[in-house]
């Protein structure tokens, strides 16, 4: 019986050897100390908790790359509409200088200018309109290549139309109403609507920062309708895309309808340089907290790796030694059994 229960007992230790050498041989293999939580014992709660925080801040760091994505667009598309302004409104001044000679060139570059700008308005990244708002579905533009002739410049031309030598001041104001009536403004039903009352568009960035960095032309940084940027821009090139040289006969009203719609481009030039350095403002408050989290995961895997994963080199030692006491067991067991059987045979 003796003989008996000693085997026995070996053959239970030699069932814990077996189980233990396939879980050092998982861990060796797969690197982790278990496949479920529970193999972590008290560490599991910690691994758990990580794990977590890396996927929210995964999460942040997407949503900073993406905004990133569109906001360096929006740099592109804003910085080409500086240049469209501040170009236009030096030829408008320099055709001050050659009178009737320079108006059809001086339209005909507008016009062009004021195509290209309604279509950059209209500029998508990721298939989403950069300068819409929260309707991102919806051209900020209505029927932008078609805005030389849409209702804006059909107001705009009947206004320049009716120049006169001394009515050039009136003129400048029934365009800038133009660009801020309800049938003639140059955006659609949500910019000139709901959209002028909601906040910029903005990134969350942690659980408790949001950074705003929605560029609208409907309306400049303090909320005002009046003088936008882009509501400057398109009736500055609407009014000198409708110029003829009826327009440059006007002596002084020429001459001060073309100083005027200058101002109004240059303007719209400062209205878009506002914008471009709020909106590096917000891409180096982006970036830094982007880079924040990056960091914190780098930290925060290596802390998980420490609760989840094994030392792979000490435990093949281990995987070895539990190997050689099985196979040593397993001899014992034998030459027990063959020592019993030998006495029984006597």
């Amino acid at each position: 019986m003796s003989v008996i229960s000693t085997i026995g007992g070996m053959a239970l230790d030699q069932a814990r050897l077996r189980l233990r050498l396939d879980e050092l041989g998982r861990q060796v293999s797969t690197g982790q100390r278990g496949e479920t939580h529970g193999a972590l014992g008290q560490d599991a709660r910690l691994a758990i908790d990580l794990r977590g925080d890396l996927a929210r801040r995964d999460a942040y760091v997407g949503a900073a790359d993406a905004a990133l994505g569109r906001m360096d667009a929006t740099q592109g598309v804003l910085a080409r509409l500086e240049s469209i302004a501040s170009d236009i409104a030096a030829e408008a001044q320099r055709a001050r200088t050659f009178g009737q000679t320079a108006v059809q060139s001086l339209a005909r570059s507008a016009r062009s200018a004021l195509e290209e700008a309604a279509a950059l308005l209209n500029t998508r990244h990721g298939g989403e309109y950069l300068f819409a708002g929260s309707d991102l579905a919806q051209a900020p533009v209505p029927n932008a290549a078609g805005i030389a002739t849409g209702p804006l410049a059909t107001a705009i031309a009947a206004e320049v139309a009716a120049l006169t030598p001394a009515n050039a001041a009136l003129v400048l104001a029934n365009t800038a109403a133009a660009a801020i009536a309800p049938a003639t403004a140059p955006f659609n039903a949500h910019l000139e609507g709901p959209g002028l009352a909601e906040p910029r568009r903005a990134v969350q960035v942690a659980d408790n920062e949001r950074i705003a960095w929605g560029v609208l032309p409907s309306e400049d940084q303090a909320g005002q309708v009046a003088g936008a940027w882009g509501r400057e821009l398109l009736r500055g090139l609407a009014t000198l895309a409708a110029l003829t040289p009826a327009s440059a006969a006007q002596g002084q009203g020429y001459d001060a309808l073309l100083v005027g719609v200058a101002q109004g481009l240059s303007g719209a030039t400062a209205g878009i340089a506002q914008e471009r350095g709020a909106l590096g403002a917000a891409e180096k408050r982006v970036e830094a907290s982007r880079e924040r989290h990056r960091d914190l995961m780098v930290a925060m895997r290596a802390q998980l790796a420490r609760v989840e994963e094994v030392d792979l080199a000490e435990a093949s030692a281990t995987l070895r030694q539990t190997r050689l006491r099985l196979e040593a067991s397993y001899e014992t067991t034998a030459t027990i059994s063959r020592l019993s059987l030998a006495s029984l045979l006597r």
